[in-house]
């Protein structure tokens, strides 16, 4: 168990703000239960005092439990989330299990562990024989997003899921986004090396960090093409286009461009800033026309909290943000406890849940950069994980 690729010349870890492509020394090698928990556990170190001294359960609090609940029992009888069009989507399942890890439950521990224990083993056994991770995703126009998804949640979820299956289908998922990214260095709908756009390709690359930072070597080729991609779509307004065609800036492709820049090590105060400033100048809100709200929104506040979360000299301006939108989206939330969304009402809970307990820090892969953290001059050595 545990079989991963050969080393070759590109293909190696990075440090968690190490700039990607240049070849540096990975973290030390750790258990797959210590690669989940130990992130876990720091995360939960930061927000102690905040957690210890609450005397009853805020607002927020109690409609993130609300949602959870309307979640849990809203899981299929075979693991997955999903309903109308969306019914056995693997992208929709894979955001619930990000949803209940951001919330504090991963497969081995938590209020709602056995509910992302079913929802691990059914993206598992959506894992096909390519290593496309995919369920019914016809109304997502395809595959991708829901291999890119799964992919995430399912590294994620790899320290603490007790499979056996589980690092094979991450590998040959990996192999299946190296072989499929097309020659402008991005992704689209089908798993076929021919047009990219912006959303699948930013969800590639935020897969791509997910599998480094649960211990599985990454192709630096590969992710810094996606980032080239990536980057040449951002408009001289700061905010980001969806194709390499002219076009005009939309919030939720910008949000997401951001978070998988921001993850690649290549949204430098140039990209970040202009980034930020566009979408400060264009905010999301729930009404949006597009009807991209909540993606949007989730895909914002992991790049908000990664790039300002816990830095002193950025921290007032996410709580003010995080606070701002937190107010509506609680009172968006329905009496049963779920949110409305143009796809499915599990993905609008899981994306709401996601906005809404980002600050609790429990999701690994989008911890805030800590200030003055060197760019450093990276290591040519590197260790290959077992």
């Amino acid at each position: 168990m545990n079989r991963l690729l050969a080393p070759t010349s590109d293909r190696v870890r990075i440090p968690r703000h190490c700039p990607l492509p240049r070849p540096c020394a990975g973290p030390p090698r750790r258990s797959r239960a210590a690669a989940g928990g130990a992130a876990i556990l720091v995360a939960v170190a930061w927000l102690q005092p905040a957690v210890t001294t609450r005397a009853a359960p805020t607002p927020l609090e109690r409609s993130v439990d609300s949602g959870l609940a309307w979640l849990e029992q809203a899981q299929q009888p075979d693991g997955s989330w999903g309903s109308g069009p969306f019914r056995g989507s693997a992208a929709v399942t894979a955001q619930v299990v990000m949803a209940m890890i951001a919330a504090g439950s991963t497969p081995a521990s938590g209020p709602h562990a056995a509910a992302v224990a079913r929802g691990v083993e059914h993206l598992v056994g959506c894992a096909r024989a390519d290593g496309l991770i995919a369920g019914d995703e016809q109304a997502a126009h395809g595959p991708m997003y829901a291999h890119a998804f799964a992919t995430t949640a399912l590294a994620e979820a790899y320290g603490e899921a007790d499979d056996d299956r589980l690092a094979d289908v991450l590998v040959a998922a990996r192999g299946l986004i190296e072989r499929t990214q097309n020659d402008q260095g991005g992704w689209r709908y089908q798993p076929q090396r021919r047009d990219a756009d912006l959303s699948v390709t930013a969800a590639m690359v935020i897969a791509l960090r997910a599998l480094h930072d649960g211990g599985f070597e990454v192709s630096a080729d590969t992710v810094s093409r996606a980032a080239d991609f990536l980057a040449a779509l951002q408009n001289v307004d700061g905010g980001f286009r969806y194709l390499p065609d002219a076009g005009p800036s939309g919030g939720p492709r910008t949000a997401a461009a951001l978070v998988a820049l921001l993850l690649a090590g290549r949204a430098d105060a140039g990209v970040g800033d202009r980034g930020f400033a566009w979408l400060d100048d264009h905010p999301i809100t729930l009404d949006a026309a597009d009807g991209y709200a909540l993606y949007g929104l989730a895909h914002e506040t992991a790049a908000r909290w990664r790039w300002q979360g816990l830095r002193a000299d950025r921290a007032a301006a996410w709580t003010s943000w995080h606070a701002a939108i937190a107010a509506p989206l609680v009172h968006a939330q329905r009496d049963d406890g779920s949110w409305s969304d143009p796809s499915c009402p599990e993905y609008g809970t899981a994306a709401a849940i996601s906005v809404l307990a980002m600050p609790r820090g429990l999701v690994p892969l989008f911890q805030p950069e800590p200030a003055g953290e060197p760019s450093g001059e990276p290591s040519s050595t590197h260790e290959e994980p077992r």
